[in-house]
Order: structure tokens, then C-alpha cells, then sequence
């Protein structure tokens, strides 16, 4: 499909075909084009549950999810993409540095004012991105919500006299770059011929609960996908994107449009951002593809 009849495409399911099952190539297909999506500094500070497990989908629609038709999606839809967001993205800091001091593609004068401008644009409290290590760890900076507070004072008195950015809490600010690659991960799961159903109707502690979500991350949004119950009911055949055997599109148009490879800032390993029915447990379609390492997300 073009860009066009993609975007046109789309609609939000009212229902799904009960446990319809997709394809293992076509999820990880979906997950590979979702992670190409833009983040601010190239942070990418949300991971992503693939929930399919119908006891899990039972429990998150009974005890967690609010109105009916939220209930029924989430039980009846083959997955819910449910989107975590980074409430502690200067954690990730280093990380994302090394990776892009090593790619070569970032200007040096960008690599230098890296760690500082991030801490200080996404809200956090402390330009240190020490005492996380990785991707993952627990909820600290009480001092945050002040830090903010003065930041947009700072800002605020000095606009008058040159442009200054737009300060916004952390949550606003991970919030933001979540609703990015849910969009993202939409168009992508549409492309396939799935439909999907964004959901924000729930009760974000009891979904951390029941998905073992660290206090660390937020729960802004979930996308139910799947394939919509009157398109199958009515005969109409679902047609998938087409693919080869190693889920590469059979079309050639990965890496290449015509004029060359896409240079693309460095990403974060599958298996670090996507994760199967908790936070931190591997997919299964993804453990063929590197090792999985938990404790870079415990």
C-alpha cells in the first residue's frame, strides 16, 4: 500500500475477531518499522508490551480496563501494544551517547552539549545520568517537579529577550514521544491489514500490577491489534505486507528508495525496547536475534 491508502485507511476497530492469531513474521515486522520512529535526542525512551497471552488479556480486561467496549477489545484483539514511557530518561543518556559517538554520524559539537541539554529539556532534576546503568531501575528525583518549576522561570524571564525553549515536566515530555510511536506502530500494524483500536481508559496502577511495570514508567496508552471481527465475518481476505523468509519485505525497500541506504541514528537492540506479556520477558520471535539480557531493563 502507498502512504496514502495507509493513512486512509485507518480506522479504530470497534471489535475484533476473538483470538485471531497473527503471524510471528508479521509482529516483528510491525515492531521493526514502529522502531525506526523519531525521540527527542534520540533517547528512545519508550518500551513497548505485546501483550497476547489470553490469561493476561482476561485479568488486564476484568480488573484494570474501564467501559465495555475497552473490555472486549482487550480480551477479543490477537495483541495490546501496551506503550511504557521512560519517566527517568537522563538514566539513558550514556547509553545513547556511546552509541552515537560510535555511529560517527552526529557533529561533535552536538556529541558535546548531549548529556546537558537532554537532562535539562526533558525535566529531570540532575544533568547526572549516573546510578541507573542501562535502560531500566527505579523511580528516584524527588527534587524534580522544583527543578522544573525553576527551569521554566529561568526560561520565562529571558524570552522577552532571546528565544528560549518550552519547558515541560518529564511526563509531558515521555508522554509526548510515546504518542510518536504509537502512531508510528498504528500505520505500521495498518500496513499489514491489521486493525487496531488506541485505548486510554484504564487504571494505570493495576496495569503496572498485573504487567509488573516498574514505578520508573508511565502507561500513557494502549493500541489493541488485531484483525476487525465484520471484515472477517463478512469473507473479506486480510492481505499482509509482502515478506520473504527472514521477514524482510519481499519488495526490496528496507534499507533502500531509490537513491541509496537511509542513514538512520543508531537504535537500541529489539529486545531491549519490545518485551512479551510483562515488562522485562522476552518475545519469543526475538530471542533468534540476540541474546536477551534482563537485567539491562530489571
Amino acid at each position: 500500500k502507498s502512504f496514502r491508502q495507509i493513512v486512509q485507511s485507518r480506522v479504530s476497530a470497534r471489535r475484533f475477531q476473538p483470538n485471531a492469531n497473527v503471524p510471528d513474521v508479521i509482529w516483528k515486522d510491525i515492531l521493526r518499522m514502529t522502531m525506526t520512529s523519531p525521540s527527542g535526542f534520540n533517547l528512545q525512551p519508550t518500551h513497548i508490551i505485546l501483550l497476547r497471552s489470553p490469561t493476561l488479556k482476561s485479568t488486564l480486561s476484568k480488573h484494570a480496563m474501564l467501559g465495555f467496549g475497552n473490555q472486549y477489545r482487550t480480551t477479543d484483539a490477537s495483541g495490546i501494544a501496551v506503550f511504557c514511557s521512560d519517566l527517568e530518561p537522563s538514566k539513558r543518556i550514556d547509553r545513547i551517547y556511546e552509541m552515537e559517538r560510535s555511529e560517527g554520524g552526529r557533529a561533535d559539537g552536538y556529541l558535546a552539549v548531549l548529556r546537558v541539554a537532554a537532562s535539562f529539556l526533558t525535566g529531570e532534576s540532575s544533568t547526572s545520568s549516573n546510578g541507573g546503568g542501562g535502560v531500566g531501575g527505579g523511580r528516584g528525583g524527588s527534587s524534580t517537579r522544583l527543578s522544573t518549576i525553576l527551569k521554566q522561570t529561568f526560561t520565562h524571564a529571558l524570552s522577552p529577550i532571546q528565544p528560549m525553549p518550552t519547558m515541560e515536566n518529564v511526563e509531558s515530555w515521555s508522554y509526548k514521544n510515546a504518542g510518536i510511536i504509537a502512531q508510528q506502530y498504528t500505520l505500521a500494524s495498518t500496513a499489514h491489514g491489521l486493525s487496531t483500536c488506541m485505548m486510554e481508559g484504564y487504571d494505570a496502577r493495576r496495569v503496572k500490577e498485573i504487567l509488573r511495570i516498574p514505578d520508573r514508567y508511565g502507561v500513557p496508552l494502549m493500541v489493541a491489534t488485531g484483525y476487525d471481527y465484520d471484515t472477517m465475518e463478512g469473507g473479506k481476505e486480510v492481505v499482509h505486507a509482502d515478506l520473504d523468509e527472514d521477514g524482510r519485505s519481499a519488495e526490496g525497500d528496507d534499507d533502500d528508495d531509490g537513491v541509496g541506504p537511509t542513514e538512520r541514528t543508531p537504535r537500541l537492540e529489539m529486545n531491549e525496547l519490545f518485551f512479551g506479556d510483562t515488562f522485562g520477558e522476552p518475545l519469543d520471535f526475538l530471542l533468534d536475534d540476540s541474546p536477551f539480557e534482563k537485567e539491562v531493563v530489571a
